[in-house]
């Protein structure tokens, strides 16, 4: 796509129908929106939709790929009230190995010898998932965000088709 089109993209000018802005009229007085419009009104929910999916996916990846176990914190590292525990657990192969979470927070304040519940990577030595409702919270968030997004774009779009509808002339 070349730079002119990117331009008239932000500007609302139609590539294929040269002098269309975002609202126009056509011949007859019909009032009519380029494409531009619907892309505006549906790339927020869209963008939202994806990152939603991608984030379960994350999180149905974090939980389908890992092993569980039972881990004991061994130190737990503070920064400014956000915590990082570091797990001692059996391995694959029946050796003791150390890992955190890869992520602190002030949930995370266990105490040194205490057991949780946790899951790791079975093919390789990585960061340990922490299980708990943590994990699916943020895809939830943005979940919910999309929900409202797509709300909005739907009641805009439904006021879109009601305003082009009543400046339509009646066939003479």
């Amino acid at each position: 796509m070349s730079l002119g089109s990117w331009m008239g993209f932000v500007a609302g000018v139609s590539a294929n129908q040269r002098g269309k802005s975002f609202f126009y009229t056509d011949p007859e007085g019909r009032r009519l929106a380029s494409w531009h419009v619907y892309v505006l009104l549906w790339l927020l929910p869209v963008i939202f939709a994806l990152a939603t999916a991608a984030l379960f996916a994350e999180a149905i990846w974090k939980t389908t790929a890992t092993v569980p176990t039972t881990g004991e914190v061994v130190r737990v590292y503070d920064w400014d009230g956000n915590y990082g525990p570091v797990f001692r657990y059996t391995w694959t192969d029946g050796s003791v190995t150390e890992a955190s979470t890869g992520n602190s927070s002030p949930d995370f304040n266990f105490p040194v010898g205490s057991l949780h519940d946790i899951r790791y990577f079975a093919d390789r030595k990585a960061d340990v998932v922490l299980v708990g409702p943590h994990n699916w919270f943020v895809a939830l968030v943005i979940g919910a965000i999309t929900l409202g997004v797509s709300l909005f774009s739907l009641y805009g779009h439904a006021r879109l088709r009601r305003w082009l509808r009543s400046g339509a002339r009646p066939p003479a």
